[in-house]
């Protein structure tokens, strides 16, 4: 989130971009427009707005002076929101064998390589000019019956300081790791941005990024798991997805990223499918819930993620209540709200996350080193805020 300057409003209303549309998905407190709105966590709204949108996007780009950068991002990142939502829906079905009339798996690349195209803008490595190529038509989708959306690791700042953390220290520094594979749905934005970024890093590596639909808590209603413990592999993707999975994955060193692991389950079962799809697995966690390890013996990261960070985790208590300002379209309380007023730096939180870690007693040399290494990278390049502390439930305890 971000704010968008009120000349850059008026700069927009002059190139003739719809004051309706401006009027929709900023969302407006003291004056200034924030890059969220209502409509960026509605995506049906953002579905039917989508035309304007990229409309908006096109009149920006084509004037030489580029008057209105931040409205322009704005439009990227809502844009790029109800893409990857309507791309995830598309996913769920052709997984699941829901019979939608004109979507198939065409249909889904198309999709997916529009939310890619729109992350590698976000991340400043798309072409000059891209615009002016059409993306796919959304209206076909307007019938689905759910869509959701991305909490994009909470900013885009985060994601790629991420991503620009895993080329050096964990690809760069495991040349055997020929993919990355990201699991849904939390992850989808984190994976957009892995497909746009990393092979464009590294050209000269043979580096291939899957995503695969894996996941206990957001989908717990799915039951990926076999008696034996093994993981049932249709449920992960639409069949032309996997067999592209299976065919880079086997025989390969996997290295499989997951945006917020607090139990480790999505982790420890994803390692499990790349060993029975006959690769082996290198797990890094983006945030880790390490209050949750050092109040309670019993769960650990240790065992899940092989490179945990020392970020740690948003509690989705605080996602929903920052969404829900927006969605009332209550700007200011949400520009008020006590998840933006941390004292503390992100660097601080690392290096206590860093000393929870050792207390836990269970981490092996090699994670600790890892852990190290990844505060030292931070503090150098990491200008991401701080993470908002869990709430506190009755007992006195963060909440899990």
């Amino acid at each position: 989130m971000f704010r968008i300057p009120a000349a850059e409003r008026s700069a927009a209303t002059r190139m003739g971009i719809p004051q309706a549309l401006l009027d929709q998905f900023p969302a407006t407190t003291e004056g200034t427009a924030l890059s969220r709105s209502s409509g960026y966590y509605a995506p049906r709204i953002g579905l039917r707005a989508a035309p304007e949108l990229y409309d908006a996007l096109r009149v920006i780009d084509r004037r030489s002076d580029r008057p209105a950068p931040a409205l322009r991002r704005a439009l990227v990142e809502n844009l790029h929101n109800v893409y990857a939502a309507v791309a995830y829906t598309v996913w769920e079905h052709l997984t699941d064998q829901v019979r939608t009339s004109g979507v198939d798996e065409k249909v889904l690349d198309s999709l997916l390589e529009a939310g890619t195209r729109l992350s590698a803008d976000l991340a400043g490595t798309a072409p000059r000019g891209w615009t002016e190529e059409p993306l796919p038509d959304l209206a076909p989708f307007s019938s689905l019956a759910s869509l959701r959306v991305f909490r994009e690791l909470d900013s885009q700042a985060k994601l790629h300081d991420e991503l620009d953390f895993l080329l050096t220290h964990v690809i760069d520094e495991y040349p055997e790791i020929t993919s990355v594979v990201v699991p849904l749905y939390g992850s989808f934005s984190l994976g957009l941005a892995a497909r746009a970024i990393l092979p464009v890093a590294r050209p000269h590596r043979k580096l291939s990024v899957h995503l695969i639909r894996l996941g206990f808590h957001d989908l717990s209603t799915v039951d990926y798991k076999r008696t034996d413990g093994t993981i049932r592999s249709e449920l992960v993707g639409p069949p032309e997805q996997r067999e592209r999975l299976a065919a880079d994955v086997h025989g390969a060193h996997v290295l499989v990223v997951d945006d917020n692991v607090g139990y480790g389950t999505t982790l420890r079962a994803a390692r499990t499918l790349i060993g029975q799809l006959g690769g082996r697995a290198l797990t890094r966690s983006v945030e880790t819930a390490w209050h949750l390890y050092s109040r309670d013996g019993r769960h650990d990261v240790a065992d899940a993620a092989d490179l945990p960070s020392l970020r740690p985790n948003l509690h989705h208590r605080i996602q929903d209540r920052l969404i829900g300002h927006l969605l009332r379209g209550d700007a200011d309380a949400y520009a008020d709200d006590s998840a933006h007023a941390v004292r503390s730096t992100l660097h601080q939180q690392m290096r206590t996350s860093y000393d929870m870690a050792l207390g836990l007693g269970t981490l092996a040399p090699r994670q600790l080193r890892a852990m190290r290494a990844e505060l030292a990278h931070a503090v150098l390049n990491w200008r991401e805020p701080p993470v908002p502390p869990a709430p506190v439930t009755l007992s006195g305890r963060r909440a899990a």
